[in-house]
């Protein structure tokens, strides 16, 4: 067998940049604030492939930590999808070793290592790494040539299911041996995080076990009367018995509910179809927008040309407008189409180009107009959206939790259980301009089709927004600065929040036992450029603005509907978006005639609702 070439100094340096991944432990944890303390390196020995060993230098001048202190990443099993956690500093300490404290994200994954972290069962630490400058410092008489890494840098840590060296582990120091845990020791020591001495021994409070048991009863006797509550009052009584028995919370029934009606809105069934108007699958493909613009152009008010080709058109919209108990003024879209992706093949054009002009041969499948609309709307992306309502709607809301109670001794628990209530919601008419020249109209092709209800769900999505944000609740929607309840942190300067400020938002909502994992912060563009920019600490290099688009650790949507001096933070999977019936279109052929353009007037009815006001904070500048 011919004898292995042995590895150069170069072709480390070279390896080491595809990152070698080194084991160590789980320090601390602090779940209030989310964070865990890791040991992530030392100077111990990595032996690499045939007869090579790696030291990693722990000086000052021998670690670049600058990525790792500007945010760096912390993931799971090293998969950069599987971003878990961000990290607040690194630093390598006087004992030679490498740590880091790192918190958590409020993502679904995040969460769920976290817990497994808190629970000891996540706890091997790895690290990847670059080796720029390597030098031999020793060749051992077996021929193993010995490197030190002179100058390296780590660029993620990762939480690690399979460790490479199982003697290490949580709460155990790199190097050292573990700690035993006799009688003497345990008499008083301070869990990780807590910072709250833990006794035990003579003289230490005795559990009541009774009452323990107690308090379990009473608690799930009060989570199953809570789910099968509102499984009767929102006819779903066989979803609250398999809540019941799969142990969910009531909270995931409500959110079970509402995503029940959201879906059901999202996707109509053929029955709901044809309550609407009855368009069969192939009328609704050929429903074309443009029909409906060409015959509201008084222009073409006697081509007879024009209205053949609309006659389905006009047709369904009279239906829409009989079903509805809607006297439109224009033509009114119906339910189904606005529900119904365009499912064939056409060109799109330049979206440099203003009004349709150089159109490309680029194909594209479009979605629905509904679906349009949603990516056009912030808050519909993070709220939860209702379609294709009629009449009015009650939401579920919880106005009150149950109640607990001390038992006595062979005395009955009473009956408790939470006060619900209804959000009501009912349609308000909004409306949005866009505008289309005469010369596109003319045009048969589908990227015409596609662009003016791309145009139409942009004019009416930037509406949503601000109406959600900024509705006064005359004649329109109450937007969520205008709610009563909704918690507020004053900035110090306009647009220019502070770290600590974007905290306390989220403790406003947390006083109120209203928070949870799927928040997010809601700002407009110059806003996002100050957090980009602005240390989250001073001297420190981490910004605001956070990895992975986010802030405080919770995903970060920006809108140029939200005013300079404002930001929003919340659940809001708590604000509902409801939309009534069909688009209403009308068209305005003389405010710019003279440059050949027609001015489209989209009219929804639409409302907007907080299920719980607590669930949002407003930060501005007073």
């Amino acid at each position: 067998m011919p004898e292995m070439m042995k590895p150069t100094k170069d072709s480390i340096k070279t390896t080491a940049t595809r990152a070698f991944f080194r084991i160590d432990a789980v320090r601390s944890v602090d779940e209030e604030k989310r964070t865990v303390e890791v040991a992530f390196s030392s100077d111990a020995e990595i032996k690499q492939w045939w007869r090579t060993v790696l030291v990693l230098e722990h000086s000052s001048a021998a670690v670049r930590l600058d990525r790792l202190n500007n945010g760096g990443p912390v993931l799971f099993n090293h998969d950069r999808d599987a971003h878990i956690a961000v990290v607040e500093s690194a630093r390598i300490d006087a004992d030679g070793k490498g740590r880091a404290v790192v918190r958590f994200g409020r993502g679904t994954l995040a969460e769920e290592k976290f817990r497994d972290v808190v629970d000891g069962i996540l706890r091997h630490i790895s690290v990847g790494f670059e080796v720029h400058e390597v030098k031999l410092v020793e060749t051992r008489d077996d021929d193993t040539d010995v490197y030190r890494a002179t100058d390296w840098e780590p660029f993620e840590i990762s939480f690690v299911t399979i460790p490479l060296d199982t003697s290490v582990g949580v709460g155990r120091g790199l190097g050292g041996a573990p700690e035993i845990n006799t009688l003497s020791n345990m008499e008083e020591r301070t869990m990780p995080g807590t910072g709250t001495p833990q006794k035990h021994g003579e003289g230490a409070p005795q559990m009541d076990e009774q009452a323990v048991r107690e308090k379990a009863v009473q608690a799930e006797r009060t989570r199953v009367d809570t789910i099968l509550t509102l499984g009767r009052e929102y006819n779903a009584p066989e979803d609250a018995e398999k809540f019941v028995r799969e142990n969910k919370t009531p909270e995931d029934f409500q959110s079970f509910l509402l995503k029940e009606m959201n879906g059901r809105s999202k996707k109509p069934t053929p029955d709901e179809r044809n309550e609407a108007v009855g368009l069969s699958e192939k009328d609704v493909q050929r429903y074309s927008f443009v029909n409906v613009l060409r015959c509201l152009d008084p222009n073409n008010q006697h081509n007879k040309k024009v209205r053949e080709a609309a006659a389905l058109e006009l047709e369904a919209s009279a239906a829409a407008a009989e079903r509805l108990g809607r006297d439109a003024s224009g033509i009114i879209i119906p339910p189904e189409v606005l529900c119904a992706p365009l499912q064939r093949t056409y060109s799109t054009g330049n979206a440099a180009a203003p009004h349709g002009g150089n159109l490309v041969s680029t194909d594209l499948m479009a979605s629905s107009f509904i679906e349009m609309l949603r990516r056009r709307t912030l808050l519909m992306q993070y709220g939860t959206q209702l379609a294709g309502l009629v009449g009015n709607v009650d939401i579920p809301k919880q106005l009150s939790g149950a109640t607990g109670y001390v038992v006595g001794e062979d005395t009955d628990v009473s009956e408790s259980q939470g006060d619900f209530g209804q959000v009501k919601m009912s349609p308000t008419t909004i409306g949005a301009m866009s505008e289309v020249s005469r010369r596109l109209l003319m045009q048969s092709s589908l990227d015409v089709e596609a662009l003016i209800r791309f145009d139409l769900a942009k004019a009416v999505g930037l509406k949503v927004d601000n109406l959600g944000f900024y509705g006064t609740g005359n004649d329109e929607p109450l937007g969520i600065k205008n709610i009563s309840g909704v918690n507020a942190v004053p900035f110090a300067a306009s647009g220019k929040p502070t770290f600590a400020e974007l905290v306390a938002m989220e403790s406003e909502i947390a006083a109120d036992d209203a928070d949870v994992n799927s928040m997010a912060y809601l700002i407009n563009a110059k806003t996002r450029g100050h957090c980009k920019t602005t240390p989250k600490f001073a001297n420190t290099e981490a910004t605001i603005w956070e990895t992975g688009n986010t802030i405080n650790g919770y995903t970060a949507g920006v809108t140029n509907q939200i005013a300079a001096a404002d930001a929003f933070f919340g659940n809001f999977a708590d604000l509902i978006i409801g939309l009534w019936g069909g688009l209403e279109l009308t068209l305005d052929p003389y405010t710019h005639s003279a440059k050949g353009r027609l001015r489209i007037v989209a009219m929804q009815d639409v409302d907007i609702a907080a299920r719980r006001a607590e669930s949002f904070c407003v930060g501005t500048t007073v």
